[in-house]
């Protein structure tokens, strides 16, 4: 069994860990923006009540004669006390406060109406402490007043994001008007976000812990599943597929070409494929075997189509065809001719006239062993003189009379056994075609057994 580049195994594994990375990678996103939306979402709600709550406790009226003046009012006094009173109660405010955005310069673009502070702050340490009037230095860029300024004429709360020296903010705002509708500062309060991040990443981080860990124990429980329902099954399949192949390669013992089965427990697709395989070749076995039988059929019929049924040499049709393929220089032909066929046919009748057939036949044969001999007539037979023979053909004919006197005086023998025949050899000159190279060999050849009659071979 070959080994693969990339196993289905391994195909899979790959496949299942890219999933749970793709899978952590797209929940941990999701997580983080929606945890992030709900802790923002939070955030918004805790300030807007606080707003809520601050404009209710505000005179703007009061508030805004207390900007034109610079004077303190009593209600101012007593909005202080109470803002105060929040923060101290709500550790994550960092401010509270209410400003007037003045330019969009950078430097004395806002002033100081209301700062809440803890009570160590108010009492205690009190420097740094801003005042009713104050105006900022660059504690506020342009950008800020800018911002502060589109408040002031709104109607809603904004909130924003901003980094101080501090740490992150996470900031409200929202206009105070008087009885008028007029605008008469900003309330904002600043809440500390720098713990947001961390928090949301602390979640994300857990949450991806928890995917990961169900992703492996299900990608594990996955692998041992289909290790044992697909993997297992189709390697073995593939197995005995290529132990076929193997066994069955350059196999001429049709017998051998059989498929062995994995075993399979489960009964599905795998199963029904195993079977298919097993069915195919089987089918596979059978269709070699009805070659194999044509094939032969058609060999013996071709066979019978080109030899002679008495002697078992090539016949006629045989011969036309060879003479077709012949091409080249070194081309002959001998053309031998039963004597006295027709007197042992009459005296002894054909039987005994087949035997003469059969005995120059094969005297034919075993002389010229190297090249195809073809019966062409009822006694006369033809050899396309080949390789050794067509090099040593005068030997081969001296061989072949001699062989003849020996068959003549061989008193053992029947008449009918006692053969004489004539042979005629030609070759192929320059310019000349087969027919005419037949023509001469069977002249030679008569002429032959013209000489042989005269001195009363027959």
């Amino acid at each position: 069994m070959r080994k693969h580049k990339k196993s289905l195994n391994r195909s899979i594994t790959i496949g299942c860990i890219i999933f749970l990375v793709l899978l952590s990678t797209f929940m941990s996103i999701g997580n983080y923006m929606m945890h992030k939306g709900y802790v923002y979402q939070d955030y918004q709600n805790r300030i807007t009540s606080i707003l809520d709550y601050t404009k209710s406790h505000i005179d703007a009226n009061d508030l805004k004669e207390c900007i034109e003046t610079k004077v303190e009012s009593e209600k101012y006094k007593e909005t202080l006390a109470f803002m105060d009173g929040i923060i101290d109660h709500y550790e994550e405010i960092h401010y509270l406060y209410a400003i007037l955005p003045l330019n969009e310069e950078e430097t004395g673009n806002v002033m100081s109406v209301l700062s809440a502070e803890r009570y160590e702050d108010r009492y205690i340490n009190t420097e740094g402490n801003l005042y009713l009037g104050w105006i900022s230095n660059d504690e506020y860029d342009s950008n800020t007043a800018k911002k502060m300024f589109e408040i002031l004429n709104g109607d809603s709360i904004v909130f924003f994001e901003e980094k101080t020296e501090w740490g992150t903010d996470y900031t409200g705002a929202i206009p105070i008007k008087d009885s008028s509708g007029n605008s008469v500062c900003v309330l904002a309060v600043d809440i500390d976000a720098s713990s947001i991040s961390s928090s949301v990443l602390r979640y994300t981080l857990f949450n991806l812990g928890l995917v990961a860990l169900f992703g492996v124990i299900f990608i594990g429980l996955f692998l041992l599943w289909s290790n044992k329902n697909i993997t297992k099954p189709i390697k073995a399949l593939e197995e005995s597929a290529c132990n076929f192949v193997g066994h069955s390669h350059h196999q001429r013992n049709i017998d051998e070409l059989k498929f062995e089965a994995p075993e399979l427990n489960q009964d599905n697709e795998i199963k029904s494929l195993s079977d298919a395989v097993v069915k195919m070749t089987e089918d596979i076995k059978e269709y070699v075997l009805d070659i194999t039988s044509a094939e032969k059929l058609v060999a013996s019929m071709e066979d019978l189509a080109n030899h002679d049924a008495l002697t078992g040499v090539k016949n006629t049709n045989a011969y036309y065809s060879a003479v077709e393929r012949l091409d080249g220089d070194r081309v002959g032909i001998a053309i031998v001719d039963l004597n006295g066929l027709k007197r042992l046919n009459d005296t002894y009748g054909h039987d005994k006239g087949d035997v003469a057939i059969k005995k120059v036949s094969s005297l034919v044969c075993n002389i010229f062993v190297h090249s195809p001999v073809y019966r062409i007539g009822g006694d006369e037979f033809a050899i396309i003189l080949q390789n050794h023979d067509f090099d040593h053909y005068k030997e081969l004919e001296k061989r072949f009379f001699d062989e003849l006197d020996k068959i003549q005086n061989d008193s053992n023998l029947k008449d009918w056994e006692r053969v004489s025949a004539a042979i005629g050899v030609a070759f192929l000159e320059k310019n000349e075609d087969i027919d005419s190279l037949f023509e001469r060999a069977d002249q030679m050849m008569y002429s032959r057994k013209k000489e042989m009659k005269e001195h009363n071979n027959l």
